[in-house]
């Protein structure tokens, strides 16, 4: 059974089943009180930081101007060490869950990998190891690890993935392209990153995301923070990187499957629709994707939206395999 400090000390790291009711006057709670603050805990247990909390037991005392008197010595003096003891030994059991070594921001153990086909039937979603929430496009590969065991928790992602990160002011969430890198702490965005487009892209909904270059070993690069509402990218091969207000309208309908098209030319369209359907377009002359079209549909069959499109146009609609080739009719 724990004595009456234990149980304030517990109290005061917000353990379970532990009333406020603890039989100890006002001054020996607040005595208490003081050496757990000054151990450095701020109040939880994952911003406990033993070393920080020495540093300030001791300028605390060699700066204190209040005498100690004897009787404290030899009664209390080793009542409230041994709780420091106790205080700092739960600070650093947690410092040293969480503390990596140099070079080291997750353990190498124990890797997952998600991945999506060309066509999925469905939007695949995983649930990552601090409760944060991904969605993956079609093409894309997520790596994590089995827990975040470092100082940031870090993902690398290949193709497109709308993230719900779980808010962890202490540990950063840091998701790692070949040639980008993009930070948070808590926030929904969608980041869009096929290698072979040569652009990373990403859309903010809530929070503040930094998008920055990223090469390994490389310091002082590029970067940018957008806020909610915005959209940045960055073009590798010319080494640019911005931004601009406003999110891209269709950043999410391979989620949705809604589009919306504002006077958006065809190159564009198909564009959206490809990533939307996950089907290809070829589009037989030039001059076509020079029209500009305006839409919006909802939720709706892929076969009827071009049927639309091509009669409004008056476009011919050919198929080769998995192709769709939209074509001049002929008069």
């Amino acid at each position: 059974m724990p004595d009456e400090e234990s149980r304030w000390i517990a109290f005061l790291n917000g353990e379970p089943d532990i009333p406020d009711t603890i039989d100890l006057d006002e001054k020996e709670k607040a005595s208490l009180t003081r050496i757990w603050e000054m151990a450095g805990t701020d109040y939880s247990y994952s911003a406990a930081n033993p070393e920080k909390g020495f540093d300030k037991v001791w300028m605390e005392i060699a700066n204190s101007d209040r005498i100690l008197k004897i009787s404290f010595f030899r009664r209390d003096l080793f009542k409230y060490a041994a709780m420091l003891v106790m205080v700092l030994g739960i600070g650093f059991a947690v410092f040293q869950l969480i503390r990596k070594p140099k070079g080291f921001e997750d353990s190498p153990v124990r890797i997952t990998i998600a991945g999506t086909v060309a066509h999925p039937l469905n939007v695949m979603r995983i649930l990552l190891p601090d409760g944060s929430s991904v969605r993956l496009n079609a093409n894309t590969k997520i790596e994590y690890p089995e827990h975040f065991a470092g100082k940031i928790r870090k993902v690398k992602l290949s193709g497109e993935a709308f993230f719900e990160v779980t808010k962890d002011s202490i540990h950063p969430f840091r998701i790692e392209t070949s040639n980008a890198s993009v930070e948070v702490l808590g926030t929904s965005f969608n980041v869009s990153a096929y290698p072979n487009t040569g652009e990373v892209e990403v859309n903010v909904e809530t929070g503040r995301v930094k998008l920055s270059e990223f090469t390994p070993g490389i310091t002082n690069l590029k970067f940018i923070v957008l806020p909610a509402g915005e959209r940045g990218w960055l073009r590798v091969s010319k080494g640019e990187i911005g931004h601009t207000q406003g999110l891209e309208p269709n950043f999410a309908s391979w989620m949705t499957k809604v589009v919306n098209f504002q006077r958006t030319p065809l190159t564009e369209v198909c564009s959206v629709l490809e990533n939307t359907y996950h089907v290809k377009f070829r589009l037989e002359n030039p001059e076509i994707g020079e029209i500009l079209y305006t839409a919006n549909f909802a939720d709706l069959n892929l076969d009827y939206i071009v049927k639309v499109i091509a009669h409004t146009h008056h476009l011919q609609i050919k198929k080769s395999g998995d192709e769709i080739i939209l074509a001049k009719r002929a008069k």
